[in-house]
């Protein structure tokens, strides 16, 4: 059984619990079912269609939130075309992670100190269940939502959750791109950081968290195209390499000062051993490497010429914190934290092309993702009419 099933399975044993919300509600009388858009089947767009689905129950600790805006995820096309090695859903499941709305009910067991209410504006990581974004309503744990930043239309909102999440629990929980260095260091390297697949969603915001709250002068990334080359630069990273030809040469000419080094790598694509090998003939000596996508088990290790050089390697998963409800204040407090951050103006958009939330829209967005061709992330807007239709 896949992981996205183990979650799959677990999630819908929580959600079965009796009903229990506290009475204030935004939701209408005797309403018990909800537009959605499903799939009927793994394959093509065509598996993509309209149903009307029972509306999530919320938990005692859950918080049941109107969906506005959602964005997608490469993922999401796999699971559909059933090409992801997590594990296929079935039938009937509705895909979606993204979400930016407001909350219209919460369970009765949810604290006085959350800090939100009914009628509130929040964004979101929908948990990872047939539950999810591409409906009208989605139910979360209280512990994982956050105010959504004021700044921020409903669809730029919805953009960044997934990949922010990502890419914050990457660099600054595991790779710890933004601890002091130790009294003890005399090297007097100046820290740089080399993202791979850069102009992705998760590259997106990793080049501005690793400006903004790491304080990195030197942020390199990899792009191959000119809208790729463009997006990036323009999201705070100081340098960019090609994806297509070898790394070292191409830093080399980059012509960095002797004193700044490349301690940090997040491959923020498919790891493959042409990856880890180009990754490990550049970082320095007591780097961290940082990956966030598992290649085919086998095709890569990533021991060996690593030992050498003493580098650490963390693994980021999203998802972990859900599958085994571990930790997720911790996300609803970096979420809360990246809020912060894009109302201040150090994050910016990552929007390249926003949609309607219908089947023609998501159609088109998940045939965008099958491309390879976008930058940033395609969000979907609920429409004034035909809203999942």
């Amino acid at each position: 059984m896949g992981w996205l099933s183990q979650i799959s399975k677990l999630s819908s044993s929580i959600v079965s619990r009796r009903s229990s919300v506290r009475s204030t509600t935004l939701l209408p009388r005797n309403m018990s079912t909800m537009k959605a858009i499903n799939i009927n089947g793994l394959g093509g767009l065509e598996v993509l269609v309209s149903a009307e689905v029972p509306i999530p129950t919320v938990g005692p600790e859950d918080v049941l939130v109107n969906v506005k805006a959602v964005s997608i995820n490469p993922v999401e096309a796999k699971i559909r075309a059933g090409k992801w090695a997590g594990g296929n859903l079935p039938a009937g499941s509705i895909l979606g992670f993204d979400a930016a709305g407001t909350i219209v009910q919460v369970g009765s067991s949810v604290p006085a100190s959350f800090a939100h209410k009914v009628g509130d504006a929040v964004w979101l990581l929908g948990s990872s269940v047939p539950n999810k974004s591409n409906a009208e309503y989605l139910v979360a744990d209280y512990r994982s939502i956050a105010a959504k930043p004021k700044s921020l239309e409903w669809g730029d909102a919805a953009a960044i959750p997934l990949v922010g999440l990502t890419a914050w629990e990457l660099l600054f929980e595991q790779m710890r791109i933004n601890e002091a260095k130790p009294a003890w260091d005399a090297s007097g390297a100046e820290d740089a950081i080399l993202i791979v697949n850069g102009a992705g969603g998760v590259g997106s915001i990793a080049s501005q968290l690793a400006r903004s709250v790491a304080g990195l002068k030197t942020v390199i990334t990899t792009a191959s195209r000119e809208a790729s080359i463009k997006h990036t630069l323009g999201l705070g990273a100081t340098h960019t390499i090609s994806h297509n030809e070898p790394w070292a040469p191409q830093i080399a000419a980059l012509g960095l000062p002797e004193n700044v080094k490349i301690k940090y790598i997040a491959v923020l694509t498919t790891t493959t051993q042409q990856t880890i090998d180009q990754a490990l003939e550049v970082i320095a000596p007591r780097g961290r490497i940082g990956l966030a996508v598992q290649g085919p088990e086998g095709s890569y290790s990533t021991f060996g010429k690593a030992q050498r050089k003493g580098i650490d390697f963390s693994w980021g998963f999203v998802f972990t914190k859900m599958a085994f409800k571990w930790n997720l204040a911790s996300q609803g407090a970096a979420l809360t934290e990246m809020a912060k951050l894009v109302d201040e103006g150090k994050i910016k958009s990552i929007t390249s092309q926003s949609l309607d939330l219908t089947v023609a829209g998501l159609k088109q967005a998940h045939e965008l993702m099958e491309s390879g061709k976008t930058v940033g992330k395609v969000v979907l807007t609920v429409p004034a009419q035909g809203a999942f239709q």
